[in-house]
């Protein structure tokens, strides 16, 4: 648990995955761009999400391509990594917990750009239970989707308020990794007694109210604020990474970007319902009852940042995480925190 090596890789192959069926990402459309990066171009890799499809279809990225002069190259694919290793893209998603083993694994120097949405897992037991943290499950059936990536950012909060360990050959749980799509369904049948789950992969079984969640239904980076950064949004779920070479070499592009999605952000707001309605498969949802419950959870939670960009306070509270997680014994403390690159209230 000290490295961020072979963890890591797995980390975000699954982050891939998670994608799927989720609102962490951007659906794109189109082959992966085997071209060598140029100016006026950005190559952006990104896995399927309901912003980005409003944007596109609402002609938004169409409009803005020829308001500024620059073509946005995407590519839809789950292995953001692989394409990122290989060169063949600028930018793409990652956890900002996972970016130094993205360096690591890709040997490429990346910097953190903006920032979409917080690490929205929560921690859930079956209605009935009375539980009151995750203390109160020790020795219990845990399921997770995966050991690593946000797993162990709850390692490191649980570390922290209960001396527990999630993970690892000293686990004080019994660790059940399963498919996440189905993880709050194993929990309504008693086949687990707690998982690691996202809302919006447990729409059915927590408007049903055969699930609930603990520590008040806060999320793992909810609980990571009120630990060590009081009023911070993250650690976040997914920022914006590209490669360090490529945004000193185009600063254009970068802004061009960045106000890109930060018009993606305000029509997030401006019509979520809408989106959330038109697009139910990036939200593991599909009947109207669990839509309706999805408007409304998100109207309460949601997890989406207000901006994208971001200033040199947030990137400090932001790394954070890292403070925690080295305090923890999650990572070694020769892991580097990421790079941030802070340009709130420049362009707009």
């Amino acid at each position: 648990m000290n490295r961020y090596r072979t963890r890591a890789l797995a980390a975000l192959l699954m982050v891939g995955a998670l994608f799927v069926s989720t609102a962490c990402s951007a659906g794109l459309g189109g082959p992966a761009s085997s071209r060598a990066a140029r100016d006026g171009v950005i190559r952006f890799t990104f896995a399927p999400d309901p912003i980005w499809d409003y944007m596109r279809d609402e002609g938004i990225i169409k409009d803005f391509e020829k308001e500024n002069g620059i073509s946005i190259e995407t590519s839809a694919t789950w292995d953001e990594f692989g394409l990122f290793a290989g060169g063949h893209a600028d930018i793409i998603s990652s956890a900002s917990f996972e970016v130094p083993g993205l360096e690591e694994e890709t040997e490429r120097e990346t910097v953190i750009i903006g920032r979409y949405n917080s690490e929205r897992s929560r921690l859930l037991v079956r209605a009935g239970d009375p539980a009151r943290s995750l203390a109160d499950l020790k020795g219990k059936r845990l399921g997770v989707f995966t050991s690593v990536s946000g797993t162990l950012v709850w390692h490191a909060l649980v570390e922290k308020m209960h001396g527990l360990s999630v993970t690892g050959k000293d686990a004080d749980f019994k660790i059940v990794v399963a498919d996440i799509q189905n993880l709050s369904n194993l929990l309504a049948r008693g086949e687990i007694d707690a998982c690691i789950c996202y809302p919006d992969l447990s729409a059915r079984e927590l408007r049903q109210g055969s699930v609930r969640a603990l520590y008040g239904g806060k999320s793992s980076a909810q609980l990571f604020a009120d630990l060590k950064a009081p009023g911070h949004d993250g650690p976040m779920g997914n920022v914006f990474v590209a490669r360090k070479d490529w945004v000193d070499k185009h600063p254009k592009e970068v802004g061009a970007f960045l106000d890109l999605w930060s018009r993606g952000l305000r029509e997030w707001r401006e019509h979520r319902d809408e989106i959330i309605e038109r697009y139910p498969q990036h939200f593991a949802v599909e009947s109207p009852q669990d839509v309706r419950f999805m408007k409304d959870y998100v109207a309460e939670r949601d997890w989406v940042v207000q901006d994208v960009r971001f200033d040199r306070k947030w990137a400090e509270a932001e790394s954070g995480i890292f403070d925690l997680m080295r305090e923890t014994g999650v990572i070694g403390d020769d892991v580097q925190d990421p790079k941030f690159l802070p340009t709130a209230g420049e362009r707009q």
